[in-house]
């Protein structure tokens, strides 16, 4: 059973293009709608937005206190932006230390004004990771309830069971580039790693930024949509759905009608002919 409980996860990463949500009381009511939709997921990284959307986001859930208890948060750590460097070097790097995840949990859960976020992902995997006591800490932060589950981002199954060995609570997921267009980790055992472990697959990039709408893709995805009376993009999200293990989409419009539209599209499933047709117009060939 997936840990998600709705068609998709909301990426918030690209709030900046909509004013109307730059504002708290814009934003909070543009939450509710979705959470009384049952849209109620949502990715978040505090590096995006130059750290500024956590304020804003902590800011309109303070003007509505349901908002709190019925919002699902996906919170990806343990990447610090050059600008956000304090050793006074500038890098940008990577902090999975026990020390760097307690500041960054801790800085989040107050500037969103919650006691818990139901997921952690460690965004990246670190050279510098002390696995024990990176996975002591991830273990300790779910024992004292401000993580409801751990997992990671952009991870090798070496590197996820490298952690997870120095863990007593399941990794839960994983998060990772997967679409029609990009669906290398489905040929070379990545995506039945994660099912083996039995981790859920969120898939970013989707929709690979509208670049599956072009070209022989783009017209095999119309032409399917209209066979099934949905979306091109309801096909796209399809296709992933309807591998073994149902990857949950992670998307990045943050546009009312079009999710609308994807959460009415969703529950499609597609034929092995239709699935592999699409897999043939992605790649320009067909499979041995």
């Amino acid at each position: 059973m997936s840990m998600v409980d709705a068609p998709f996860v909301i990426g918030l990463s690209r709030l900046h293009r909509y004013d109307a949500l730059l504002s708290s009381a814009g934003l909070a009511r543009w939450l509710s709608s979705r959470v009384d939709e049952g849209l109620h997921w949502f990715d978040h990284a505090p590096i995006d937005g130059g750290g500024e959307f956590t304020d804003l986001l902590g800011r309109a859930i303070g003007l509505d206190a349901d908002l709190a208890r019925n919002m699902r948060l996906v919170v990806r750590l343990g990447v610090i932006p050059a600008l956000q460097d304090s050793s006074g070097m500038g890098t940008k790097h990577y902090d999975t230390s026990p020390e760097g995840l307690e500041r960054s949990l801790t800085g989040v859960l107050k500037a969103l004004g919650v006691e818990r976020i139901d997921t952690l992902l460690l965004m990246r995997p670190d050279p510098l990771m002390d696995v024990a006591a990176t996975g002591r800490a991830l273990d300790a932060f779910i024992a004292d309830g401000r993580v409801k589950r751990v997992g990671v981002a952009n991870f090798l199954p070496a590197q996820w069971r490298h952690l997870q060995s120095a863990m007593q609570t399941p990794l839960a997921c994983q998060q990772l580039p997967l679409s029609v267009a990009h669906n290398t980790v489905l040929f070379d055992g990545l995506w039945q790693s994660l099912q083996q472990d039995g981790m859920t697959g969120l898939a970013c990039s989707p929709l690979w930024g509208g670049r599956i709408f072009e070209n022989q893709l783009g017209q095999m995805l119309g032409d399917l949509a209209r066979r099934h009376n949905v979306s091109p993009a309801g096909v796209a999200l399809a296709w992933l759905t309807t591998l073994p293990g149902r990857p949950v989409p992670v998307v990045g419009t943050l546009r009312e009608k079009r999710l609308r539209t994807l959460a009415s599209d969703a529950g499609l499933t597609l034929s092995r002919p239709e699935w592999f047709a699409l897999l043939e117009a992605a790649r320009a060939f067909r499979v041995p």
